[in-house]
């Protein structure tokens, strides 16, 4: 039986560790990620739309290099209006590439998703001999390229490519290249648009929500002051709407709301057009995994020019992009702020997370229930060893979320002991809740039943946080006391 316990441990032990190792994992790749997302944001946030092209194509190479780690070298290519194929910018190259000039027909074109090539692995026949010599020059030491393509609207204009001696690039890397070459091409589309003062405009508001993102607010926040700029913009749109699913979160200057079902919906274009009763309706699908599915929708009491389209397809990738790094910025901080044993959050979040809290208890009138929770684990660890005191303490904390509901949380306070935040609750609930967690944590896989005390209390947004848990925890350990018989 001691061998089976000990064998148990070190599988338990071995798990932990690999899990520590996933989550370090994880926190260093959306930390990256967030930052690479931040540095385009930032770059392209401060470029002036009237600067002269070369040195925007300039700054975009600049950015590129500094978000993909495995590049050496790189590029900017532009096809010019005689069919010229022509680099605009080169960072790192062995030639100057500036006022280089090939038939665009030769040369690889990328689309909107980022793909590796090893030029020298193609046919050469493929190639002029002089355009050949110049490729082995240039990519003398290059084992892959990494190639986006930069599009005006839907006219493909040029490349965006980035050389490195490894053996390839990381998903990592081709994500943030996509996002760059997709905003890339939204300042091309804007200054094609100069000669539209109604559609510069838009292109305008559209580029100016970059500096959204330097604000700490929330996706509802900037969808919010999304869809407002841009009706103002538009002088078409009569009004706008964001759902939520099938919900409207909020609107603008509209009387009465038009009901939508998008399940239903078959369109896989992230731009709808549809008509009822003689009103206009622009649909933007705004879908990103993990997060609700938003939808916001544009009214307009005349058809839509199709130069109009262009436009909104800029304006979702601009705020797809801002949902996306949100989704990162709160993946990052979750896993930062969560216990690595047990996957609660942690004492530290506690702390930041219960004064916008309690602040949302005030402003909507309703009450929580602070429940401070300890382990029995002493005797755990004294007749079965720490290794399996942690395991119960894993196993209570996965007891405690399939019990309660996915709005409550749990955190880690310190040692055996924990906080659960029942919220929107009252007592009366909170003990139907806590003897559920006891009938449930008889079923865990262990040999030894776990225990705990308890002690809580209201959370109403007026009470200072600090009486609250002083009140919990008294409560805590009067229960604690009774359940020793009375006798300390």
């Amino acid at each position: 039986m001691q061998v089976f316990f000990y064998v148990v441990s070190f599988g338990f032990l071995v798990f932990a560790l690999y899990l520590f190792c996933h989550v370090r994992r994880k926190i260093e790749y959306y930390r990256r990620l967030e930052k690479s997302f931040d540095t385009i944001v930032d770059g392209l946030s401060k470029l002036d739309p009237n600067s002269p092209e070369e040195e925007f194509f300039q700054k975009i190479l600049n950015i590129a290099m500094e978000v993909v780690p495995e590049a050496v070298k790189g590029s900017v290519s532009r096809i010019t209006p005689s069919g010229d194929w022509i680099f605009v910018a080169s960072r790192g190259h062995i030639v100057d590439l500036l006022g280089k000039r090939f038939p665009s027909r030769y040369l690889f074109r990328a689309g909107r998703d980022p793909v590796e090539v090893n030029f020298l692995d193609y046919d050469r026949d493929l190639f002029p001999d002089d355009m050949w010599k110049f490729f082995e020059r240039t990519l003398r030491g290059t084992k892959k390229s990494l190639v986006v393509g930069i599009f005006s609207g839907d006219e493909f204009v040029g490349n965006i490519a980035l050389d490195s001696p490894y053996s390839g690039f990381s998903e990592l890397s081709k994500k943030v290249l996509k996002s760059l070459g997709n905003l890339a091409s939204t300042y091309l589309l804007m200054r094609k648009t100069l000669a539209n003062e109604q559609l510069q405009k838009v292109m305008s508001t559209i580029f100016t929500l970059l500096f959204l993102f330097r604000k700490s607010i929330s996706v509802e926040e900037f969808l919010k002051e999304a869809l407002q700029k841009i009706v103002e913009a538009s002088n078409v749109f009569t009004g706008g709407i964001v759902f939520e699913g099938n919900i409207p979160v909020f609107h603008t200057d509209l009387e009465e709301i038009p009901e939508f079902d998008f399940e239903e919906s078959k369109e896989e274009e992230k731009i709808e057009k549809l008509v009822k009763d003689g009103v206009h309706y622009i649909v933007v699908h705004l879908d990103y995994k993990d997060m609700p599915s938003y939808h916001m929708v544009f009214l307009s009491n005349e058809d839509i020019a199709p130069s109009f389209f262009s436009v909104l397809n800029t304006f979702a990738e601009v705020v797809s992009l801002y949902l996306r790094e949100y989704h990162l910025h709160q993946k990052y901080r979750e896993l930062a702020l969560k216990d690595p044993l047990t996957e609660a959050y942690s004492r530290h979040y506690f702390n930041e997370w219960i004064f916008s809290h309690m602040a949302w208890l005030r402003r909507n009138q309703k009450k929580s229930i602070l429940v401070i929770m300890d382990v029995d684990g002493l005797k755990i660890n004294d007749t079965y060893g720490h290794l399996m005191g942690d395991k119960a303490l894993v196993e209570f904390v996965k007891t405690l979320k399939r019990t309660v509901r996915e709005s409550d949380l749990v955190f880690r306070y310190g040692g055996d002991e924990f906080l659960l935040v029942l919220v929107d609750s009252t007592k009366e609930n909170a003990a139907g809740v806590l003897k559920r967690v006891e009938e449930n944590l008889k079923n865990v896989d262990l040999p030894f039943n776990i225990e705990f005390s308890v002690g809580y209390e209201e959370i109403d947004g007026f009470i200072p946080i600090e009486r609250v848990l002083s009140r919990a925890d008294d409560l805590l350990y009067k229960n604690k006391f009774k359940k020793r018989g009375g006798s300390e």
